[in-house]
């Protein structure tokens, strides 16, 4: 199926050059694979969010993460791969990806263990100087074999498509695309008048939120359009992402979830609907919640390139 999915991909790259648009689209179970690996941040971590395996990299913020760029930044199109740079960028992400996230999970259990041997009224910085020589030296080997990868790209691409590349990889760049997209005309508000909006109001709002919470603490389930989003990640087209939420609004399980591991941990698994709506309900309301969700710009959590 894998092979199925990369073929479909490549046929459709070199069909359609109009828009601008990734080489290939993020695998969700790769993410929640990934989330799964890196487990529970410490307690002192100060960052909004962790990027797993990204995070533990020595030089961690300031070299371009070059693979994935080329394969999912929404625009990597620009670069006019060849079929035969991309199944080689294919074959590096199936490589690097669980390398890294080994080397990374490495590298967080033993700073994990650096916290937690402060409570150790024995332990002092000179008896903790071996295990950040060793956090030092793996994070070190990680970004040598970044560098590695960075000039295995830099020759496999063209010299335009590597400052292209490099372009797309940029800080700078993203902010200019994002300062570009909150000029443009705001999206067109949501018609809470319709017969989908009331039922919603009143079957699903008071666990899920149409806006963006402006406070967590308050927060008890997901809002609408971070759930869609995970919704038309998994299920772009609108029968099948309305068949499978209409069987886990009734029959919901965690194997069933398209959601992060961690959003299942903070909220719990949703029970069963079966006594607060019908299947009848459910036709009305879940077309509404595809056809509205998220608005047009919605950039998830985890989402933005690094």
């Amino acid at each position: 199926m894998k092979k199925i999915a990369i073929a479909t991909t490549l046929a459709f790259m070199f069909t359609s050059t109009l828009f601008a648009e990734p080489n290939l689209q993020k695998n969700p179970e790769g993410l929640k694979k990934l989330a799964q690996m890196a487990g529970e941040t410490s307690p002192y971590y100060r960052a909004k969010k962790e990027v797993f395996p990204k995070d533990y990299f020595l030089v961690s913020q300031n070299l371009p993460f070059l693979v994935g760029t080329a394969l999912f930044h929404p625009d990597s199109k620009k670069l006019n791969l060849t079929k035969e740079q991309l199944e080689k960028l294919v074959e590096m992400k199936k490589t690097i990806v669980p390398q890294s996230a080994k080397m990374a999970k490495k590298v967080k259990e033993m700073e994990l263990k650096l916290a937690k041997n402060i409570l150790d009224t024995n332990a002092t910085p000179e008896s903790q100087a071996k295990l950040v020589d060793e956090i030092a030296k793996a994070k070190a080997d990680m970004t040598k074999a970044h560098l590695n990868c960075i000039d295995t790209v830099k020759h496999l691409l063209s010299p335009e498509q590597f400052k292209t590349l490099l372009e797309l990889a940029s800080t700078k760049q993203r902010m200019q695309k994002a300062k570009a997209q909150q000029a443009q005309p705001q999206a067109k508000k949501v018609d809470m008048n319709s017969e989908g909006a009331k039922l919603f109001q009143a079957k699903c709002a008071i666990c899920h939120s149409t806006s963006k919470p402006t406070d967590m603490s308050k927060v008890v389930a997901p809002a609408v359009m971070g759930v869609m989003n995970h919704v038309k990640m998994k299920y772009p087209e609108k029968d099948k992402a309305i068949a499978f939420m209409k069987d886990y609004v009734l029959n919901p399980s965690a194997d069933k979830a398209v959601c992060m591991p961690q959003k299942i941990k903070r909220f719990g698994l949703m029970p069963s609907q079966k006594e607060s709506v019908t299947e009848k309900e459910l036709d009305v309301i879940l077309p509404w919640m595809f056809d509205n969700f998220p608005p047009k710009g919605f950039i998830g959590m985890g989402m933005m390139h690094r």
